[in-house]
């Protein structure tokens, strides 16, 4: 009994931390790339590295590692039966392609996204002005439609 207990704790157990230890430092490795890719990029689109922008990084770490922590208690129980931590794994490979996709997007394709957003927040706020631009349009074009047939 004492040396089933051994080699659970010893062999089994201990892997399952190591394997979960590495992919956790993976995860935030993934995370400080992010973080230091995100400031050049600001600072190529010259705009302010403000602590909002810092925040997010903390707000991706907590929709990050609070489903980790729930999937490595599952993977502690499951070690008797699994022979590695399956489900800290594949979050923590998920986690790091994200990353990979967030740090491989251009800088000018974030200002293209950020200038459409601005305009659509101007359309969205004068919508009235451009409903009666388009209704002056649309009468005009009535108008001279109507004074050439006549």
């Amino acid at each position: 009994m004492e040396e089933a207990v051994k080699y659970l704790l010893y062999d089994h157990l201990y892997k399952h931390i190591v394997i979960i230890c590495l992919c956790m430092g993976g995860m935030l490795f993934a995370m400080l790339v992010d973080l230091v890719f995100g400031i050049k990029k600001a600072r190529l689109l010259k705009q302010a590295t403000t602590s909002t922008g810092y925040k997010m990084t903390c707000e991706k770490g907590k929709k990050y590692f609070t489903p980790f922590a729930v999937l490595m208690c599952i993977d502690l129980i499951a070690s008797v039966i699994l022979p590695a931590p399956f489900f800290s794994m594949l979050w923590s490979a998920y986690c790091l392609f994200c990353e990979f996709k967030s740090v491989r997007e251009k800088s000018w394709t974030k200002a293209e996204l950020r200038k459409a957003e601005r305009t659509m927040n101007i359309v969205i706020e004068n919508k009235e002005d451009i409903a009666k631009l388009v209704a002056q349009l649309v009468l005009g074009e009535t108008k001279k439609t109507q004074n050439s047939n006549t």
